[in-house]
């Protein structure tokens, strides 16, 4: 067995893979994981079966130390993969590729890993990143964009008098109350992204046929309004950076 993790800003995945075939995945905010070591005892039951551990962070030292120390209670030790110039084809379009987020490289990994198209690749995440790739594996570079949450929390810190939870239903029309005008506010600012990225791909691809790969926990919800505006196919892949790592440490070993 195998312990895959992703450790991003706000919250680690963790799942456990035998033969390539995902077995269980945790999920773990990242403040609590600072607070609880409650997620150590649940993997204290395959700890002895995990013959290797890789992941990749994007979180700060804090989590990812927490992480190494709370692995080394179950005699696991993590090698920590970081972006790369190239792997295999996939060529990094970054001049410092280091620079370029872990998951977002992972990401087109795992999406290499199963397919060689033209793709744009949107994780929608605490920061929502799209990124393309063309099918001889050339990465063009990408966007990020606020996330759902991260816009929310701007304007309540910048706005005394407006507070608030973030609505989970969006329509596209006039808002009656504050609160509800800002969920569909940044709700349809991160469609207009999508939106414009498409019209990018269509650019860069030359008109070419393209997959338009999601994931991240709030990818469904914005994909889905942007469908509403126009008739677009997409894949659902919430483990691509999952296989990413994993087809990466099987090149390193």
């Amino acid at each position: 067995m195998r312990l895959v993790i992703d450790s991003g800003n706000t919250r680690t995945k963790l799942a456990i893979y035998d033969n390539r075939q995902l077995v269980r995945e945790h999920k773990y905010v990242n403040t609590e994981l600072l607070i609880n070591d409650h997620w150590v005892n649940e993997l204290a039951d395959v700890a002895g079966d995990i013959e290797s551990s890789c992941g990749c962070s994007v979180a700060n030292q804090e989590v990812k130390r927490a992480i190494e120390q709370g692995l080394s209670r179950l005699s696991i030790s993590i090698d920590w993969l970081a972006s790369t110039r190239a792997w295999r084809d996939v060529k990094n379009a970054y001049s410092e590729p280091e620079k370029l987020g872990a998951d977002r490289w992972f990401a087109l990994l795992g999406y290499r890993s199963e397919a060689r198209k033209n793709c744009m690749i949107i994780d929608a995440g605490t920061a929502m990143t799209i990124d393309w790739m063309t099918a001889t594996g050339q990465h063009l570079g990408g966007w990020i964009v606020p996330g759902r949450r991260l816009m929310h929390e701007s304007m309540h810190q910048k706005t005394a008098l407006v507070k608030g939870e973030l609505s989970d239903e969006c329509f596209r029309e006039p808002a009656t109350n504050t609160v509800t005008a800002m969920s569909y506010g940044v709700h349809y600012a991160l469609v207009g992204a999508i939106s414009q990225a498409l019209h990018v791909s269509r650019q860069h691809f030359n008109d070419q046929p393209f997959d338009i790969v999601v994931t991240g926990g709030d990818g469904e919800r914005l994909i889905q309004s942007v469908s509403r505006l126009e008739p677009i196919n997409y894949l659902r892949k919430d483990d691509l950076v999952f296989k990413g790592l994993l087809v990466a440490a099987d090149n390193e070993s």
